[in-house]
């Protein structure tokens, strides 16, 4: 089994599409690219992804985003597949972004750490273990000077291309994204709500430059780059009080 990465930077950036053009899309795009190796793992064309996302209870998360600032991070737990059980393995990450450029690191745990008081308690023993670990102190220093908990998870599924050339250049369009308030990996997802229900959510991902075939596919289809958090709509969502109606394109 492949080793998973726990340290990404690149640029991404994202386009809206209604779902008949991301499906015409994703045939002109496996000219040039190829499924991504664990697509071809599910027996489907897609994965799905599931985040648990932290805030406070001022939602600041949510305000930095809608503030515009540049420069922010986001906490969220992280696991892939339909469901997950307290011996699993999920990935705890910060995902930090300026402006276009996205740096995100993390770590593995099991699920049933995932509840907070546990999870305060288990990432000091992963310092104790390792005091020399840059990202286990910032782990513990951002949640902590933050109040984050758990507020939202958000789900969808995933289906990714890799460019045949440069493995690097990823292509994602996320379908089917729902949302609801909670505050662990393993409640009930029984309030789940529809995030743009007729649309696609498409992300570019690369380390250098984009390859001139894809600007070519951008002219073609008219591609709208646009600026969009799962995380803030799935909050406007489920929150009334926050929804200013940003989702709707």
């Amino acid at each position: 089994m492949q080793k998973p990465k726990l340290h990404f930077q690149r640029f991404e950036f994202k386009y809206f599409l209604p779902k008949n053009k991301a499906d015409k899309l994703i045939p002109a795009l496996l000219n040039h690219m190829e499924w991504d190796p664990y697509v071809l793992t599910t027996g489907q064309d897609y994965y799905q992804v599931n985040s648990l996302y932290f805030d406070n209870e001022n939602f600041d998360c949510f305000w930095d985003k809608e503030a515009g600032v540049s420069d922010r991070k986001k906490l969220r737990f992280r696991y892939y597949g339909h469901a997950v059980t307290e011996d699993q393995r999920v990935f705890l990450e910060i995902k930090r972004k300026s402006n276009a450029l996205v740096i995100k690191d993390r770590i593995l745990l099991p699920a049933g750490d995932a509840v907070n008081n546990i999870l305060d308690a288990k990432l000091l023993e992963l310092y104790k273990q390792d005091p020399d670990n840059d990202f286990i102190h910032e782990l513990i220093w951002f949640k902590k000077r933050n109040c984050l908990r758990p507020k939202l998870f958000v789900t969808y599924k995933r289906k990714a291309l890799i460019d045949r050339r440069d493995k690097r250049f990823r292509v994602t369009f996320d379908y089917d994204i729902q949302a609801q308030l909670a505050d662990a990996l393993t409640g009930r997802l029984d309030k789940l709500r529809a995030i743009y229900p007729t649309g696609v959510v498409l992300e570019v991902k690369y380390n250098n430059v984009l390859p001139k075939w894809f600007h070519e596919v951008i002219q073609k289809y008219q591609l709208q780059r646009i600026t969009f958090s799962k995380y803030c709509n799935g909050l406007r969502k489920v929150k009334p009080a926050l929804d200013d109606n940003n989702y709707i394109i």
